[in-house]
């Protein structure tokens, strides 16, 4: 679906064609945040960056959340800096790294390699453009099949701007139970697991 297809089609169900209520910032705000948390639970708009496990801790700054960090096509587990406080490994050891995990906005490895050029992959979620201008000039964030999803957050939101509770909270209701489904069309847990390395295996 066209950007412009998209808020001809809000404007015509809500009732406001000629802009008296509504206008295409309303809607590119709204659309905005409807992506956002299309991303943020879906896991849309997937980018990469490429960077040395020497270079980290890195910063990914378009990042809405980060989803797989991988050396050599081999993704490293997931942890988090409680996780690896609680069990008392330091974070000075120097070694392959077997984990990754955020800390003051950062992506962390550990163990961390010092000086090692080798190759790292991130792969996250981005966060959206803000749209501005004509809508014949934008173009959606998220995939296709998420557009009509994208329709109808914007629908419940210009009824809320409306005040009117009832037709919001529908509008609401079908956008929420869409993207439940797309989610868990979205998730991938069926494949086989791994055992990693334990970081207790890393003695400071």
């Amino acid at each position: 679906m066209l950007v412009t297809d998209a808020v001809r089609r809000i404007k015509r169900q809500f009732g406001d064609e000629y802009d008296v209520f509504i206008t295409d910032d309303d809607i590119y705000g709204w659309i905005y945040a409807a992506e956002l948390d299309i991303i943020r639970n879906a896991g849309a708009n997937d980018s990469t960056v490429d960077s040395t496990v020497g270079a980290f801790p890195v910063s990914v700054p378009a990042a809405v959340k980060i989803s797989r960090v991988s050396i050599n096509g081999s993704a490293l587990r997931s942890i988090s800096k409680e996780e690896l406080d609680l069990v008392g490994v330091a974070d000075t050891v120097n070694a392959a790294p077997s984990y990754w995990y955020m800390f003051n906005k950062l992506v962390n490895l550990y163990p961390q390699e010092a000086g090692s050029t080798t190759a790292v992959k991130i792969t996250y979620s981005k966060t959206p453009v803000m749209m501005v201008g004509l809508p014949s000039a934008q173009t959606f964030s998220v995939p296709e099949n998420f557009h009509q999803d994208v329709v109808n957050f914007c629908l419940a939101r210009a009824h809320n701007k409306n005040n009117d509770a009832r037709a919001e909270e529908a509008m609401q209701n079908l956008y929420d139970r869409a993207l439940g489904l797309r989610n868990d069309e979205a998730q991938t847990n069926d494949g086989p697991t791994y055992k990693l390395d334990d970081p207790m295996d890393y003695p400071g």
